[in-house]
């Protein structure tokens, strides 16, 4: 998007980060900049492993546990 519409959602999507960054969302486009400032020389993670990781990191290793 470019233009006046992504000038337009512009703080839409500021709150919407702010709000999954509250619930704990991660944020793979983050992730793949801090690794591009902070660890070039590291390949990153997929997307799918980067969801994996933080989900175990998140519920500690052993998926999402319900109690019903």
């Amino acid at each position: 998007m470019d233009g006046w519409l992504a000038r337009c959602l512009r703080p839409f999507k500021a709150v919407a980060d702010y709000l999954n960054a509250i619930a704990g969302v991660p944020d793979y486009q983050r992730y793949l900049e801090h690794m591009r400032r902070h660890h070039p020389d590291q390949q990153p993670m997929s997307e799918k492993e980067f969801h994996r990781w933080a989900t175990d990191e998140k519920y500690g290793g052993k998926g999402i546990r319900r109690c019903c």
